[in-house]
């Protein structure tokens, strides 16, 4: 059994994690932000014989980090799942018309969120056995992808992207495993219908590719399929 915390799993691929793992007889911390949007993950706590707990974290505000880092003092983590994201639609970040507003917004949560949580939560990880932090990241940080998905969206990708192998380097003498993981394009609110995959699919696949990342995997960028995703 691990003790997994997973960000941002009230909806989408977070919840499938969350419910995936649960099922599968680990310890699921599964931290929200929105109450009002919570309600079906809280049913699935309430289900799950206490596999599953609630916690309140908003990632892109340290204090509600650090709070949730406290309660959870003494639990050893041995995957931390960085997934929570937010997208401010592409109308609001056009090269014509881009809300600088949301551009700060996104980019406070999509990488200075993940930094923040892997900064509060780094003794947790060391205090685990696996020591391996994921974090869900987008092909359309890639300079590869040729497509543009929103400037905003695009380049809060692209930092989460250098921040994350940055931190595989760092932490490379702590045997800590730090991968970023393209989750596929997913039919979650976010992406819509015209998405590639079902969240099921998509938490499905990180799982497996989760369960088998050793050292030598540390900073990489795959794709939830365990193919390298290029940079």
């Amino acid at each position: 059994m691990a003790n997994v915390l997973i960000t941002g799993a009230a909806r989408g691929i977070g919840y499938q994690l969350a419910k995936q793992y649960a099922e599968a007889g680990d310890r699921v911390y599964a931290t929200y932000r929105n109450e009002a949007t919570a309600g079906p993950l809280r049913e699935l706590a309430q289900a799950s014989g206490g596999a599953l707990t609630l916690h309140h974290m908003d990632v892109g505000d340290s204090a509600s980090v650090q709070a949730c880092a406290a309660e959870l003092a003494d639990v050893p983590i041995d995957v931390l799942l960085n997934n929570a994201g937010v997208f401010g639609g592409l109308e609001t970040q056009t090269f014509q018309n881009m809300d600088y507003d949301n551009w700060a917004f996104e980019f406070n949560v999509m990488a200075m969120g993940p930094f923040r949580v892997v900064q509060n939560f780094l003794p947790h990880v060391l205090a685990g056995e696996q020591r391996k932090i994921v974090t869900n990241t987008s092909q359309v940080a890639a300079h590869a992808y040729d497509h543009m998905i929103g400037y905003s969206y695009a380049s809060a990708k692209a930092a989460l992207n250098r921040l994350m192998t940055a931190l595989a380097t760092e932490l490379a003498d702590q045997n800590v495993i730090v991968t970023l993981m393209h989750p596929g394009w997913v039919k979650t609110e976010m992406a819509g219908d015209v998405a590639d995959i079902e969240p099921h699919e998509s938490a499905t696949g990180v799982r497996q590719v989760i369960a088998g990342l050793t050292q030598a995997d540390s900073g990489k960028f795959l794709k939830w399929t365990g193919d390298i995703h290029p940079w």
